[in-house]
C-alpha cells in the first residue's frame, strides 16, 4: 500500500487539488520522505524528553475526560507515529482500549506507522473522509467513518488550508467526540518555511481560537508547559480542544 510519487499526484488531482497545491504538497512529501528514516531522532532533537512526556500526558488526560473504556482515535498527519505510539501505549496503561489509525500522505511514514502497530491510512488532511473511503475500498483497511478523537500533533502549521482541515476533521468526528491539536505558537522565524517546509509560522491562541470557532461550537485553547527547539531557536506550544457539540 506504499504509493509512488506519480500515484500520489494522480490521487491528489482526483481529490480536487489544483496543480499549484499538488506541487506544494509534493514538495512537502519529498522533504518528509528524506526525513522518514531519522524522523524519530529528529523529533527527539526538537523536544527534550520532559517536553515529549508533557505533550503525551496532556493529550492522554484530555482523552480520558471522555470517560470511555474503548475509543477510536485518528491521528492526522501522524508522520512516523512518534507521538501516536506513545499516546496509544499510555492510554492502554490507563485501562483504555485504543483503536488507533494514522493518516499521512508520505509513503515512508506509512510504513513506520504500520511497524508501530498504528493502522496507516494514505490520505490528506483536507479530505479525511474521502481518503478513508479510498483506503477502505482499495486497501481493505476497514477504518471507521467516525472517531471519538481526531488528533493533530505538531502538524497543523504544515497544512495548506487549515480551515479546510478543521472542517475535514469535524466530518469524521462522533457527536460526543473532540479534536485535539497540539502545535507551535506564532513566531517570526521566516527561515522555517524553507528549512522545515513550514507553511505557517504557528498560530496565536487568538488565531487558532477564531479559526476553529467558525467551525466548532465550543473551543478551548491554552498554552502548554512544553516547547520545541530548532537550531537554538525556542518556540512555545499550545493545545486547542474543539468540540462537535
Amino acid at each position: 500500500m506504499i504509493p509512488s510519487i506519480s500515484e500520489i499526484k494522480e490521487f491528489l488531482k482526483k481529490l480536487g487539488f489544483d496543480e499549484s497545491s499538488v506541487n506544494e504538497l509534493i514538495e512537502q512529501i519529498e522533504y518528509f520522505e528524506g526525513e522518514a528514516p531519522q524522523r524519530d531522532d529528529i523529533v527527539r532533537d526538537y523536544f527534550r524528553e520532559e517536553c515529549i512526556e508533557t505533550i503525551v500526558n496532556d493529550i492522554v488526560e484530555e482523552i480520558l475526560k471522555l470517560n470511555k473504556e474503548n475509543i477510536k482515535l485518528l491521528d492526522v498527519a501522524a508522520g512516523s507515529g512518534f507521538f501516536t505510539e506513545r499516546i496509544k501505549r499510555k492510554l492502554e496503561e490507563r485501562g483504555v482500549k485504543a483503536d488507533v489509525y494514522g493518516l499521512d500522505i508520505t509513503p515512508s511514514m506509512l510504513k513506520r506507522l504500520n511497524e508501530k502497530g498504528v493502522t496507516p491510512i494514505w490520505g490528506v488532511a483536507e479530505k479525511i473522509r474521502e481518503s478513508i473511503e479510498i483506503a477502505n475500498e482499495h486497501y481493505g483497511i476497514n477504518a471507521p467513518k467516525e472517531f471519538d478523537v481526531v488528533l493533530s500533533t505538531l502538524a497543523f502549521h504544515h497544512f495548506l488550508k487549515p480551515e479546510r482541515v478543521l472542517k475535514s476533521m469535524k466530518s469524521v468526528l462522533k457527536e460526543s467526540g473532540k479534536v485535539i491539536i497540539v502545535d507551535v505558537l506564532k513566531h517570526e522565524h521566516e527561515e522555517f518555511k524553507e528549512t522545515l517546509k513550514d507553511i505557517h509560522l504557528g498560530f496565536s491562541l487568538e488565531e487558532i481560537g477564531g479559526l476553529a470557532s467558525r467551525i466548532f461550537p465550543k473551543v478551548k485553547a491554552k498554552y502548554i508547559d512544553a516547547y520545541c527547539e530548532v537550531d537554538g531557536i525556542i518556540v512555545g506550544l499550545y493545545k486547542a480542544v474543539l468540540y462537535k457539540k
